[in-house]
């Protein structure tokens, strides 16, 4: 049992207080933080699995209840990795999508993410393929939201950016390319 037990808080628990103390001094929350905030039931954490090299550890998916419905979750969790995506992650995220539209629940996004896992390669871009693919397929099923809580370029901008809304704080950006480039989206 506590096996198990320790496997379901490793995803919470094995992040250093040095990262989460960077998010703090950039006055942003953690994904956990941010998930406490939208509901005060513990969140069915989905897809936990991770790899040697953390593989998936970066992305959270999950299942809230919010106001006495279900909500389907996911966060970016920038003290890992810096909330980027490999093959592993974008999995999990189309994993996510397609249950959400099978269901029938809404889709809530958090973005904190330096997009794709350079070390990766082709693997972060595999898993941006697959995860936007399913949420092209569940495209006007059930209505996805999303927030930026940071800076957020590249790969990372587009599921915002096909949301049914999105939200971003004034002191970040969505964008294909850096902050002071013409060719942002916001």
């Amino acid at each position: 049992m506590k096996e198990g037990y320790d496997l379901i808080q490793r995803p919470i628990k094995s992040v250093s207080i040095d990262q989460i103390e960077k998010q703090h001094f950039k006055k942003r929350m953690t994904v956990w933080e941010r998930i406490r905030v939208l509901s005060d039931k513990d969140p069915n954490v989905l897809y936990q699995n991770w790899g040697k090299n953390l593989d998936g550890a970066s992305l959270v998916t999950a299942i809230l209840n919010i106001g006495g419905r279900d909500v389907a979750v996911y966060g970016h969790d920038f003290t890992v990795r810096a909330g980027s995506i490999d093959a592993t992650n974008g999995n999990k995220l189309a994993r996510l999508f397609y249950m959400a539209g099978e269901k029938g629940i809404p889709l809530i996004g958090m973005n904190d993410s330096a997009g794709a896992f350079v070390p990766a390669g082709v693997g972060g871009l595999d898993g941006y393929a697959e995860a936007f693919t399913a949420l092209r397929r569940i495209s006007g099923v059930v209505p996805p939201s999303c927030a930026c809580s940071a800076s957020t370029p590249v790969g990372a901008v587009t599921s915002p950016a096909r949301g049914a809304s999105s939200f971003r704080p004034n002191d970040t950006f969505f964008g294909l390319t850096g902050p002071g480039s013409s060719s942002r989206f916001w």
